[in-house]
């Protein structure tokens, strides 16, 4: 089956730095040892006749912690994991999970909001309410413009997490790969090698609302801009199967008052492309999860919509498990 290129509409594009600010406003040991159940330390120790499993985890803020729910649920049945690639957040969760960071671990930057704390220092509320005291000068073009959060506390937060012999990407567990899109070639890529605090902070550095992440010669911003849901890169990493895990919104009629409120109008427009730009992807995925998350917001920082995406990964990732093993086990006697 010929698929069509991911090539979003032009205003698509127009559209996401415009949009951004309006549409986000209103135990055991945290890193194993050694490879966890259902998960192999490198490829290359997969049996011969197991097809390799990839994991594609999707952009959406706060949510991304029903990927971790996904993971929980995939360790408890033993459904290996060769590869990952994760956009925005969805690489954020599957860049640590892959450096070795438990599941339980992971679950705990969301539920006990260490992880929104490190990305919004400051409520957005707020920081919005001071641009005309700190911001105009850059929006004036006076001094050079480099988001309403330069990312200093987020750095040191994924730094703090990552253990000192896998903070570059080739050294991981799991092979990993952060997708974010460079400004200087309006292109999508995959960050395979490097530094992986450094990859982490570009795949989610939100356009208008974080400084663009500097590595090489490329100038990168949020995946969610051109590839939210990376499957496609997934099997050029490498996959046989590809699992994608989208968390995105569904879109659901809703009434005409809702587009009274602040920032509805916006986030249903980006709703609305991320289910365009995700369509493709889609197609070529060999199975899809998709938690239920609809309803909660891509930087709540409310403990109970965390641990609401947590079960909605692990329940749709529960559903999801005979019909995984049944593909397995179809493409191994192929």
């Amino acid at each position: 089956m010929k698929h069509r290129k991911n090539r979003p509409h032009p205003c698509h594009l127009f559209l996401i730095p415009s949009l951004v600010l309006s549409s986000l406003l209103p135990a055991t040991e945290a890193w194993a040892d050694t490879p966890k159940s259902g998960q192999i330390s490198h490829v290359e120790s997969a049996p011969n006749h197991r097809p390799k499993i990839g994991l594609a985890l999707g952009g959406g803020g706060v949510r991304a912690a029903a990927h971790v729910g996904v993971l929980k649920v995939l360790e408890e049945e033993g459904i290996p994991i060769d590869y990952i690639v994760g956009s925005s957040t969805g690489a954020v969760v599957g860049g640590l999970y892959s450096a070795g960071m438990t599941p339980m671990h992971i679950e705990e930057q969301f539920t006990k909001k260490k992880f929104m704390h490190a990305f919004l220092t400051v409520p957005l509320t707020l920081r919005v309410l001071v641009i005309p005291l700190f911001y105009t000068p850059k929006l004036l073009g006076i001094e050079s413009y480099d988001g309403l959060y330069r990312g200093r506390k987020f750095a040191n937060y994924l730094n703090k997490q990552l253990p000192a012999t896998e903070r570059n990407i080739e050294d991981m567990r799991i092979p990993f790969g952060a997708v974010a899109v460079n400004l200087i070639d309006g292109k999508a890529c995959t960050i395979t090698t490097g530094n992986l605090s450094r990859a982490l902070q570009a795949s989610c550095a939100i356009p208008a609302l974080r400084k663009p992440v500097k590595l090489g010669s490329a100038l990168y911003v949020d995946a969610g801009v051109l590839d939210n849901l990376p499957v496609e890169r997934t099997k050029k990493m490498g996959a046989d199967i590809v699992i994608a895990v989208d968390i995105d919104e569904k879109i659901v009629p809703t009434a005409e008052p809702t587009f009274k409120k602040f920032g509805s109008v916006a986030h249903r427009v980006m709703t609305m492309h991320y289910s365009v730009i995700d369509q493709d992807q889609q197609a070529m995925a060999d199975f899809i999860i998709h938690p239920e998350v609809t309803g909660v917001g891509l930087i709540s920082t409310d403990s109970a919509d965390a641990k609401k995406c947590v079960e909605a990964g692990q329940a749709a990732a529960r559903s999801a498990v005979p019909a995984i093993r049944e593909l397995i086990e179809r493409s191994t006697k192929e």
